[in-house]
């Protein structure tokens, strides 16, 4: 996938590190448009903050 652009923790403004792309079949429910027609669902991005650990999803671009 490509990246989209850093994500920064809310909480404490440090870059987040992006660890994986997941399919999440429900989201697809909700916006049929969004659906990846690969994978059947919608792709999305998960990142994790190095210094207090909240853990974040996006739509993978």
């Amino acid at each position: 996938m490509a990246e989209d652009g850093k994500m920064i923790c809310p909480r404490c403004g440090v870059e987040m590190n992006r660890h994986a792309e997941k399919i999440d079949y429900a989201a697809a429910l909700a916006d049929p448009a969004a659906v990846d027609p690969d994978f059947g669902g919608v792709v999305e991005e998960f990142h994790t903050c190095p210094e207090c650990g909240q853990t974040l999803a996006r739509r993978a671009a």
